[in-house]
């Protein structure tokens, strides 16, 4: 057990703090002032009395609901169980020597085999985070499956750790060295996300013990919450504080997880060292603080918050959890249930602009999820099922490749886009790891119960093993290809129980009741629960209906650009050209102007469009370019105007042009034999982009005709400073771009003249674009030769 120096101040380290509470509790409760001892006595006195070691796995807050374990809940054949699969697969395929392979060259050991790719590559300094997940994911598999098979492997998995962390001393285990944190705590050289990787590996432990009872994990876990106290123990708040600027991943939430195994005061006050005082304590007073931060950075710190709220009962971290997910979900959060663009958040209901191939990690959906859960257990109010189902169908199902189990890092929302996916050994980015986790627990918030009602949140076919109160439940449905499920009961004697049906926001058209056959009366409004209370017999069948309809789901601050919902599923069109796509109907009445395919289940087509699509659920779409937003307006009215007049302003310029390249279409590009280094592709507000980093070019060949010409090409007028770079046609600097809000918040064509000696007697030439030194070039979003005016 580690055990905090005794260390004294001068009074130019401390800063000004809110009044400490003295409990152990409050945001900056660690003392760095002298009397420290004294302190530290009676806050350790205060911890133990809150949360005695007896209270092990107990929370103080009473819960409104309490989940059911993963070991009760499987998966029936279905969508979800094939998802579940594909992932049980994957995890099989991957070798322990290939996971274990950093741990045990960083702890001096033999490493057969060879490392595994990505961000696990040996020179990648977040190596090893996947090896926790791995752990996690193999926990969350057997807990929900069974196999043993999957749990054996991981077993091994864990001893093998465990030797690497004995060849360490004993406490330390890494996939890299301790070399990191000297860099970290001197702020000099820092890692990439040090303790975030660490949070992985804690986090592993600390399932395989929760879920597969490896007392090993727990042992190795101890080991390191004591390396990791004693290091933090020689830290002054000052640069703790400068610490958690790092990304750390949900360091509070598994050192909660372990307090409440343990009862160790110790373990609760080193969570307590990773609550951020700066980021939660304006949360807790409801002041949003969230524009413009790293997402996935502060979701897990608010599950920290969360588990610390169960555990102490402290009413500020309550406020902070509820609050964050408030004006995550209701002011940044898009109809599938995903948030973010470029991993950080904008402002609160500003999301128009911010469509890009970049949006929604699938880690924060991941995460999200864990933050619900906690709240509507808390609860149980119908707001947090209505999100959970919401990021369930659109943010986790359809994230994973069907046929191999591969997985995603975005989910692009800009139309045009395409889903892209990792590959078996060479990808493992971040949400790799939440997403092995995410497909190995499917079912664990279909169920919830009190001790009168078992609550069925989503509807997924299952089996529910309720063995306290003698009842097995069985659901079965096609949901959502139908909008029914029917739940039968198992019981050796008659039980007297409520089950209570979640009635998400979209069930407009009212619920349909029968109990073996005959309508039984609900009340129910969208977004409550229908309960159904009686002496169930065993056998006894509930059958529920919830009509799906086709609703929008509109942009806060553009009402005409819209998602399009089918019940809670996320409507994708699909794309075959490029050009704008727009809709003409009335956003209340989708059905007058979107039927249903015959013969095809979840499958839509427009009609009397300018453009007609083909829809599907999102989820669906696995290799198809796609669009999810759509501007949707009347005939002649303002917004249709514009869209014609844009459009005629296009054919316009399709007149002139000779030859055009789409950057980021692979197929364009290919066409214009794309060359370069350091460059990259993107789509940003529905339009695809090109550019190059620091240093960096990237070239097209194109074709000329007889002049003059001109060369056009399309800046986005918000793209900011660093931006500078030269034009280059065969070799000669023909133009230099500074690209500085030069016209903000609009897309605009700068044409440049092609001088007649660079295009005299050819019918090609190639375009470079060259960053200047430190500089970025681009984005391009268009690229085109035109026969000039």
């Amino acid at each position: 057990m580690w055990q905090r120096p005794a260390v004294e101040t001068t009074a130019t380290t401390a800063r000004s703090v809110p009044a400490d509470t003295g409990d152990g509790r409050g945001y900056n409760s660690r003392p760095n002032v002298r009397g420290y001892q004294l302190r530290l006595a009676v806050c350790t006195i205060l911890i133990l009395f809150l949360v005695n070691p007896a209270h092990s796995k107990e929370a103080v807050t009473k819960m409104a609901l309490q989940p059911f374990d993963l070991t009760q809940v499987r998966l029936l054949d279905g969508p979800c169980k094939d998802a579940q699969e594909a992932n049980r697969r994957y995890l099989l395929s991957l070798e322990n020597d290939r996971l274990l392979y950093n741990f045990r060259v960083n702890a001096g050991l033999p490493a057969p085999g060879q490392p595994l790719g990505g961000w696990e590559s040996p020179t990648i300094e977040v190596r090893g985070h996947f090896t926790g997940h791995y752990l996690s994911a193999c926990a969350l598999m057997y807990a929900s499956t069974g196999d043993s098979q999957i749990k054996a492997k991981a077993d091994t998995l864990v001893a093998e750790l465990a030797k690497c962390q004995k060849a360490l001393g004993g406490e330390y285990l890494s996939a890299y060295p301790e070399t990191f944190w000297d860099r970290l705590e001197s702020m000099q050289n820092v890692p990439w996300a040090a303790y975030y990787t660490i949070h992985k590996i804690m986090a592993g432990l600390y399932d395989m013990y929760d879920l597969c009872g490896n007392e090993q994990a727990l042992e190795v876990l101890r080991g390191m919450a004591a390396y990791f106290g004693k290091r933090m123990d020689t830290l002054s708040v000052y640069q703790i504080d400068r610490i958690l600027t790092v990304e750390y991943g949900g360091m509070s939430e598994v050192l909660h997880n372990l307090h409440s195994v343990t009862g160790d005061p110790d373990h609760l006050r080193l969570a307590h060292t990773f609550d951020s005082a700066a980021f939660l304590g304006p949360l807790a007073l409801e002041h949003d603080n969230l524009s413009h931060i790293h997402g996935n950075t502060h979701i897990p710190i608010v599950n920290g918050a969360a588990r610390h709220y169960e555990l102490t009962g402290d009413e500020r971290y309550r406020k902070a959890a509820v609050c964050f997910w408030d004006r995550i979900v209701n002011t940044r959060t898009y109809a599938t249930g995903g948030t973010t663009v470029a991993e950080v958040w904008p402002e609160p209901n500003q999301l128009a602009g911010t469509l890009s191939n970049n949006n929604q990690e699938c880690c924060k959906t991941h995460n999200m999820l864990k933050l619900t859960r906690y709240l509507f257990r808390w609860t149980g109010g119908p707001q947090y099922a209505d999100y959970y189902e919401r990021a369930y169908f659109n943010g986790i199902l359809g994230t994973q490749e069907p046929d191999t189990g591969m997985l995603m890092y975005y989910v692009p929302l800009a139309t045009g886009s395409n889903k892209t996916f990792g590959t078996a050994t060479d990808t493992f980015w971040c949400c790799y790891g939440t997403g092995v986790e995410s497909f190995a627990k499917l079912g664990d918030s279909i169920y919830f119960h009190d001790d009168r009602a078992v609550y069925v949140n989503l509807f997924v076919s299952s089996t529910l093993d309720w063995t306290e109160k003698g009842i097995r439940l069985e659901q079965v449905t096609r949901f959502p290809e139908e909008d029914t499920t029917a739940l039968t009961i198992h019981c050796g004697r008659p039980v007297k129980l409520a089950i209570r049906i979640h009635v998400p926001y979209w069930a407009t058209q009212g619920v349909v009741a029968l109990v073996n056959g005959k309508a039984v009366s609900v009340s129910a409004k969208p977004g409550s629960f229908a309960s159904v209370e009686r002496t169930w017999k065993d056998g006894d069948r509930l059958e529920v209906r919830m009509p799906m309809t086709f609703h929008a789901a509109p942009m806060p601050d553009d009402p005409e650009l819209m998602a399009i919902m089918y019940g809670p599923l996320v409507l994708a069109g699909v794309l075959t050209e490029q050009g704008d796509v727009f809709f003409l109907g009335d956003p209340k009445d989708i059905g007058s102007w979107m039927k249903p395919v015959e013969g095809k289940p979840l499958t839509f087509r427009t009609v009397g469009q300018p453009t007609d699509l083909t829809f599907m659920p999102l989820n669906r779409i696995v290799h198809e370019r796609y669009g999810v937003y759509w501007v949707v307006t009347q005939p002649a009215e303002s917004r249709h105007k514009q869209l014609l007049t844009r459009q005629e302003a296009e054919k316009a310029r399709l007149a002139q042009t000779i030859d055009r390249v789409i950057p980021g279409d692979q197929a364009s590009e290919a066409a214009h034999s794309l060359k370069g280094e350091q460059t990259s592709t993107g789509v940003y507000n529905n339009h695809p982009w090109r550019h190059a980093v620091t240093g960096g070019w990237w070239s097209w060949e194109m074709k000329i005709a007889p002049g003059p010409l001109a060369l056009c090409c399309t800046y986005w007028g918000s793209d900011t400073g660093g931006r500078t770079f030269d034009v280059v046609v065969n070799d000669r600097v023909i133009a230099t771009e500074t690209l500085n809000v030069n016209k903000p918040n609009e897309f605009y064509d700068v044409e440049y003249p092609l001088p007649d000696d660079l295009v005299k007697d050819r019918d090609r030439i190639t375009v470079k674009f060259q960053a200047h030194e430190g500089q970025f070039a681009g984005g391009v979003f268009g690229c085109a030769v035109l026969k000039a005016e």
